[in-house]
């Protein structure tokens, strides 16, 4: 590796602590020294006046599993400064699966282990890091199929023991995906053992809850209840209000967070800088239709049950109103025609009908139930509200390329945007000041998950690095237009190696998987 000294930036050194002005040397991937080294040379300096020099930015939620096959520039992000992803999220990933199930899709794997070996042997790589969790989703329908049921002993023995291996990889912890299937056929004993088996590999549990909108104190009271039962650290996904009826209540749920710490509840939170959120249409629709996945899904449409499944999606206020403020984001490559269209306008331009449910019935059947929408759901006072409290930052997306024609649909912005966002808000609502605005997406995210080398710029520390413009960061991405790069980042150094280099990105790519206790 090339011996590489960063001159003469103000060094924010993920602390929280005011900035200094210093050099950094970097040697074979380590921060190897941080102060005046101007009698020193090296192999390669970059230039850092007038600009902020911060530990690599940690996206705390992200969708990255596979990315790398798509894409491995991981542009999106990098972009952002971003130089570590905590993926795996909602319950998703690939592993562990059964083997018919690795026998339809190769990247579905095993095992953790199987995984990485899968990589390693395949010759891929990635431009950032990843820190994978085991998710909820893919172990329950290893070992339970899609099934909508309770697991019984001996299936839940089996998870515990398929979680333990996993955890015992380098995996950081485990994800739920409460308002997914099959997560969503969990109950509270299934949640409380996990919960056990990632305490006992000191983990972390994070969760989309089962609620995040009129009834979210009973979602937050269940994953609550499972940290104070195990012991385990609970960590909230993309902390928002998602229902009309309970914007405003941002304080009250707050409060809640800060009771259960003074219980003894270690419990955290991330959050995202957008009022929008962005996901499967099939989460609009009754968890009884999804017992079996989406084949079972289709079928109920196709069949006798269609009328029950179309009056469930009405529940989800799919008046008039509502339709209007769901884009479609993509198609599954079924229906291209509807990408970047509201469901309002598909359903009275494209299917003429008023009936806004029975359109989302249809966009369901017409992709297979692979459709995802951008659900404008949020009050903008919450989200400000949230993002004023120490909530780790997370995109809640996959890296993506910065080639347009690289990208299927229309992304939710916050994939070009989320980090760089937050920056902009903080600098222009006065959020917090820059030391501790760095502090969130670094060190602070880093101790949330247990990573002990990275996040703070210290000698010894792994040689992630960004070099930012604090004045200019900030997203360029909007929702009609997201396939645009971010703003304001000069510098990136992934595992002490050059990855962007005066704002654009180099050829390459030094990301790896991390390991936890390795």
């Amino acid at each position: 590796m090339e011996h590489i000294i960063i001159r003469g930036g103000t060094v924010i050194d993920g602390t929280g602590c005011p900035g200094r002005r210093a050099d950094i040397e970097v040697h074979d991937g380590i921060i190897t020294a941080i102060g005046d080294l101007r009698g020193r040379g090296a192999d390669i300096m970059l230039d850092a006046d007038g600009l902020v020099v911060a530990p690599g930015f940690i996206d705390a939620h992200a969708h990255s599993d596979t990315a790398f096959l798509q894409d491995d520039s991981c542009a999106s992000k990098l972009y952002q400064g971003v130089t570590t992803e905590i993926s795996g999220n909602c319950g998703f990933c690939p592993f562990p699966a059964r083997e018919e199930q690795t026998e339809a899709d190769p990247w579905q794997c095993t095992s953790f282990a199987a995984f990485l070996e899968r990589f390693r042997t395949g010759g891929h790589c990635m431009a950032v890091n990843q820190a994978m969790l085991v998710g909820h989703g893919a172990l329950r329908t290893c070992v339970v199929g899609a099934e909508g049921r309770t697991a019984t002993d001996e299936e839940l023995a089996h998870m515990a023991q398929l979680l333990r291996r996993d955890l015992d990889t380098g995996a950081w912890g485990l994800s739920l995906g409460l308002e997914y299937a099959p997560g969503c056929f969990a109950d509270r004993r299934e949640l409380n053992a996990l919960a056990a088996v990632v305490r006992s590999c000191d983990g972390i549990l994070t969760c989309h809850m089962r609620n995040e909108g009129l009834h979210i104190d009973d979602a937050m009271c269940e994953l609550l209840d499972a940290g104070r039962a195990s012991g385990a650290h609970v960590h909230i996904s993309h902390l928002k209000l998602d229902h009309y009826r309970a914007h405003g209540r941002a304080p009250m749920v707050w409060g809640t967070i800060k009771d259960a710490r003074r219980t003894g509840v270690c419990v955290t939170a991330d959050a995202y800088p957008y009022t929008a959120s962005c996901t499967t249409l099939t989460i609009r629709c009754p968890k009884w239709s999804l017992d079996g996945g989406n084949e079972a899904l289709l079928k109920h449409l196709a069949g006798a049950r269609r009328r029950e499944v179309v009056e469930g999606i009405r529940k989800h206020y799919f008046d008039a109103e509502r339709a209007q403020t769901c884009l479609i984001s993509d198609d599954g490559g079924l229906w291209p025609e509807i990408v970047g269209k509201t469901l309002r306008s598909v359903a009275e331009k494209l299917l003429g009908t008023t009936d806004y449910a029975e359109a989302a019935a249809q966009v369901l059947q017409r992709t297979r139930a692979e459709a995802s929408c951008i659900f404008f759901v949020m009050d903008e006072r919450d989200m400000l509200y949230f993002l004023s409290k120490d909530v780790c930052i997370g995109s809640d997306s996959a890296a993506m390329s910065g080639d347009p024609t690289r990208v299927t649909g229309m992304p939710h912005p916050r994939a070009y945007g989320a980090i760089a966002e937050f920056f902009r808000i903080a600098r222009k609502k006065r959020l917090c000041s820059l030391e501790e605005a760095v502090r969130r997406v670094t060190a602070g995210t880093a101790a949330c998950f247990g990573m002990v080398d990275r996040g703070r710029l210290c000698e010894g520390m792994a040689a992630d690095i960004t070099v930012f413009d604090p004045s200019a960061i900030g997203p360029r991405a909007t929702y009609l237009a997201p396939v645009r790069l971010a703003a304001g980042v000069r510098h990136v150094l992934v595992n002490g190696v050059i990855a962007l280099r005066d704002g654009i990105q180099t050829d390459l790519r030094a990301g790896r998987f991390l390991l936890k206790g390795r």
